[in-house]
């Protein structure tokens, strides 16, 4: 699988970083709010981002990039990541996901650093043509999807070797205390 070309671009001529803004928060709320952070801050009457939006904090956890689900509020210690029609939502997420540590490098001030526009325009990125785009993002999601299965298979192996092991160790610890009162 080879892409039928490929075009360098600087990350803003390919998506729109948008700023979130403050909330109002509500204890009857069903949208969840975020801000840096990867838990919700708290809920909202009222949603600004619709499920499947890309957020990536600029303040706190600085470069971290998140696919939601759901509808959300947005806070200003984020912005949103709208793509352009030049480049696919979930290959445009994959690929920030990728430049994590890029992103987090980005980073402007001392005291309270957090990202800012100027230096994310600065980084490349070099998109394929769409074709190959959505390939590779159900190729990813494939992988994905297996990689989670095992992931999600390991707490019950953890659990099973525990409990071989307890049994082991009660097993030892009788034979131990046997051969100690046949002994003593």
């Amino acid at each position: 699988m080879m892409p039928k070309e490929v075009k360098k671009y600087k990350l803003l001529e390919v998506c729109e970083l948008v700023a979130g803004s403050r909330a109002t928060k509500s204890e009857t709320g069903i949208f969840p709010v975020y801000g840096a952070g990867v838990n919700p801050k708290g809920m909202s009457d009222r949603s600004n981002c619709p499920a499947g939006s890309i957020r990536l904090t600029r303040k706190g956890t600085i470069g971290n990039v998140y696919l939601h689900a759901e509808s959300f509020w947005a806070e200003a210690d984020c912005f949103i990541v709208e793509p352009k029609e030049v480049i696919d939502k979930v290959y445009l997420f994959h690929w920030l996901l990728m430049k994590q540590k890029e992103l987090a490098a980005c980073a402007e001030g001392t005291i309270m650093p957090g990202l800012g526009l100027h230096r994310l325009s600065q980084l490349e990125i070099e998109v394929p043509d769409m074709e190959y785009q959505k390939q590779a993002v159900a190729l990813l999601e494939e992988i994905l999807d297996k990689s989670e299965w095992f992931i999600q298979s390991i707490p019950a192996e953890i659990d099973l070797l525990q409990s071989k092991s307890q049994g082991y160790f009660e097993e030892y610890m009788n034979k131990l205390n046997n051969t100690h009162s046949l002994s003593g």
